[in-house]
């Protein structure tokens, strides 16, 4: 019933909707037998014997790019295969198996998260017309009610596809009886896919239109144009298609390439070249991808086309535009023919982290190159796939997946086995999700600091509390006594079901870490910080750099920043007796991590242009 399911992944929408009184639980399997009868007799009843197949062309539009688009479906089964070209991607498919997507390079990678997962296969399942499949497709069914949107009235059924990890509701019209609306929520985002203009074709109903919104401000339009059922050679076209990537290089022929980096707030920098012009200033983020700030992207030529709305650890989204960039080196290494992001990074990251940040890169080259974040050194390691060595004495070798592009990995905290995210763009130790913080409240510290601001990037800043956790692990590693986020967002990427927790940089610093993407392994080599306790700053304050301004954006309730009178929109403007035009936010923050008792001097100016001087006393309260 729909194709182009990557569109219902990236985005969809609340809506508001009233529901009727649910019937007595005896009630409700006649309920769900009348609806899927009715409907399959108006679906086209034999005709769902007859077709086995379909292939469906078509047009696409997303953030305002259109395209052609087309899908290859198992009428009563759940395995499918798709093509478009507009942006980010360019398939997609389950071969049964595996939810694989493929970008607009040829690469192809298996999305072995739970989010992605659930995804593809409910869409797949609802799409396939699995439902009047044999069993119902094997799919748990129950009767919701009725519910009402604009004006009509529909029966609506919770379905649960095999392998899938939530429900979805699928929404029928009361007068017609066809599916015609396809409702899915993943933690804080809901996915409402409605179909419509339903034709006839041997006999069989099929929607040759389809609108999909979300909570999040995207939505996508997806027209068919023609239909071919039972074609011969469409079982070849729901397999896994092999990866076909042949745009990167490293000069010479060379195996690798060393790139020098600078740690800063745990966050990985380094030089990028962009078409030739450069070097900028670009944060490696394993929890990202190609992302340019508009600035950049204008001064290399590279215009950006479309829109849609990004989210990250904030609880608000950014417009992201999408342009294509000739060339990206990194250090010898070259990538061609790159499809980048264009967002203001240099107005938010560039903000909080005090630095110039003109981008991030982060999937796109890891997926390609086997990548050594080697912290002590100093140094990121870019190798080309095959030309590995044996792991050096002490190391350990862990087994990941991809989480939609991002690391996915077994861990332990304080005991509890669970699924962690490995983000070397995270500046803390850990951050717990919300619905893992929920389901094991036995992980919650007795003593805890206030909310506040915890980090700060797309989608703006990410509260929660912090406290310390007994343990981390991860293989036959252990950290201990960490400094734990645990969030309070009901929003955005630390909301998500399934994840227990992201992983951040100040973990990672503790060793020498290799990613195989092309294995989807992690090797894990300790280095001299492994066994340096976790500490956190001793002040308080959450601090931007504003146009060479040192402002307050948190003062956290009951730590020495607040018991000082430091508030939010307060300005340092002296830091003991001197002028802090010149110094860098990460000598400010370098000094908030002083020794508990260590006096600060700083002279404030408030929003109100009133100065003062206050006496800091830095203390653990964490």
């Amino acid at each position: 019933m729909n194709f182009f399911r990557t569109l219902g992944a990236l985005i969809a929408c609340a809506g508001g909707f009233a529901a009727f009184p649910l019937p007595s639980p005896a009630a409700a399997p006649d309920r769900v037998a009348q609806v899927l009868t009715a409907a399959r007799a108006a679906l086209g009843g034999p005709a769902l014997e007859r077709v086995k197949t379909l292939e469906l062309r078509g047009t696409a539009t997303i953030g305002g790019i259109s395209g052609t688009a087309g899908s290859w479906e198992e009428v009563g089964g759940v395995r499918f295969s798709e093509s478009y070209d507009t942006p980010p991607l360019g398939g997609d498919g389950y071969d049964g198996t595996d939810v694989w997507n493929r970008d607009g390079s040829g690469l192809v990678w298996v999305d072995g998260g739970q989010t992605g997962r659930t995804q593809e296969i409910s869409q797949a399942f609802a799409s396939n017309y699995a439902l009047w499949g044999r069993e119902r497709g094997g799919a748990a069914v129950a009767w919701i009610g009725i519910k009402s949107a604009g004006g009509r009235a529909y029966d609506v059924l919770s379905v649960t596809a095999p392998h899938a990890a939530l429900p979805f509701e699928l929404w029928f019209d009361r007068s017609s009886h066809l599916p015609v609306r396809f409702v899915q929520t993943i933690g804080s985002t809901t996915t409402v896919t409605t179909f419509s203009k339903y034709r006839a074709f041997d006999g069989l109903m099929i929607p040759y239109a389809n609108h999909t919104e979300s909570n999040d401000g995207n939505s996508s339009d997806v027209a068919v144009t023609s239909v071919t059922a039972n074609a011969p050679e469409a079982a070849r076209h729901f397999g896994k298609p092999a990866s076909d990537v042949h745009d990167f290089s490293i000069a010479g022929d060379a195996p690798s390439t060393s790139v020098p980096i600078d740690l800063v707030d745990n966050h990985v920098y380094l030089s990028v070249m962009l078409n030739g012009k450069g070097p900028y200033r670009f944060i490696y983020d394993t929890g990202g991808a190609n992302i340019v700030d508009p600035a950049v992207a204008q001064e290399i030529g590279a215009s950006g086309h479309g829109s849609i709305q990004g989210g990250g650890v904030g609880s608000t989204t950014e417009s992201v535009s999408f342009a294509k960039v000739d060339s990206m080196q990194i250090g010898a290494a070259t990538i061609k023919d790159q499809l980048f992001g264009v967002a203001p990074t240099r107005m938010g990251f560039g903000m909080s982290g005090g630095q110039p940040v003109d981008g991030l890169i982060g999937f796109e080259v890891l997926s390609r190159f086997v990548t050594t974040f080697d912290y002590a050194r100093g140094t990121v390691v870019l190798a080309m796939p095959g030309n590995g060595t044996s792991p050096p004495p002490g190391s350990d070798v862990l087994a990941f997946v991809l989480d939609g592009r991002q690391p996915q990995f077994a861990c332990g905290i304080d005991g509890i086995g669970a699924q962690c995210t490995l983000d070397t763009g995270a500046r803390d130790s850990i951050t717990l999700m919300g619905p893992f913080i929920a389901a094991h409240p036995q992980i919650v510290p007795a003593t805890m600091s206030a909310v506040g601001v915890n980090g700060f990037g797309f989608g703006g800043p990410a509260f929660g509390k912090l406290g310390r956790i007994r343990s981390v692990t991860f293989g036959s590693f252990t950290v201990t006594n960490v400094v734990g986020d645990f969030t309070t967002q009901q929003k955005g990427a630390l909301a998500v079901p399934f994840i227990a927790a992201n992983v951040g940089g100040n973990i990672w610093k503790r060793v020498t870490l290799t990613l195989d993407y092309g294995k989807q392994t992690m090797t894990l080599t300790p280095n001299a910080s492994y066994g340096q306790p976790d500490a956190y700053e001793r002040a308080g304050l959450f601090l931007l750099n504003r146009a060479g301004k040192f402002v307050v954006l948190d003062s956290r309730p009951g730590t020495p920043a607040a018991q000082a009178g430091i508030v939010k929109g307060d300005t340092i403007t002296t830091i003991n007796g001197k002028p802090v035009a010149g110094m860098s936010l990460q000598a400010v923050r370098e000094l908030m991590y002083g020794a508990p008792g260590t006096t600060i001097q700083l002279g404030i100016s408030g929003k109100d242009g009133a100065t003062r001087n206050v006496a800091l006393t830095l203390q653990d309260f964490v």
